[in-house]
């Protein structure tokens, strides 16, 4: 990414350097009409700076909101940061009917969200 400064103190960014116009070039300010260019360089950090990102939720935090929320959507679900490829995994791991045409996400066996994740039932195979 390049920059050149305008002499009002405009930025403006550009993807190649043959479009960064030369020193003392007039061109379209946004604040202005044409101002002159007073600098050209090369930013360092080299694309769009981005905030700190949020931190993945995990599966036992699905487990654990859906426990508060047994009916819901997948919409609400995508705005609690879960991501689709974990509702999907819920979903495939019979926990949940998630029909995808309308959205609607219900709870199969709410005592199924208590049991920790990979906790199998064990049930004896003698007669009693």
């Amino acid at each position: 990414m390049y920059i050149a400064t305008l002499s009002c103190g405009t930025v403006l960014s550009y993807e190649t350097l043959n479009l960064v116009p030369a020193g003392g070039e007039l061109v379209p300010c946004r604040n202005h009409g044409y101002c002159a260019v007073s600098r050209r360089a090369k930013r360092a950090t080299g694309g769009r700076r981005l905030g700190p990102r949020a931190k993945r939720r995990s599966q036992e935090e699905l487990l654990e909101w859906l426990q508060h929320h047994p009916v819901t959507t997948v919409h609400a679900l995508r705005r609690q940061r879960f991501t689709l490829r974990m509702i999907m995994a819920v979903g495939i791991d019979a926990l949940l009917d998630l029909d995808l045409a309308t959205g609607r996400v219900v709870v199969r066996s709410p005592e199924l969200l208590v049991r920790a994740p990979g906790e199998v039932e064990c049930q004896s195979t003698r007669p009693p």
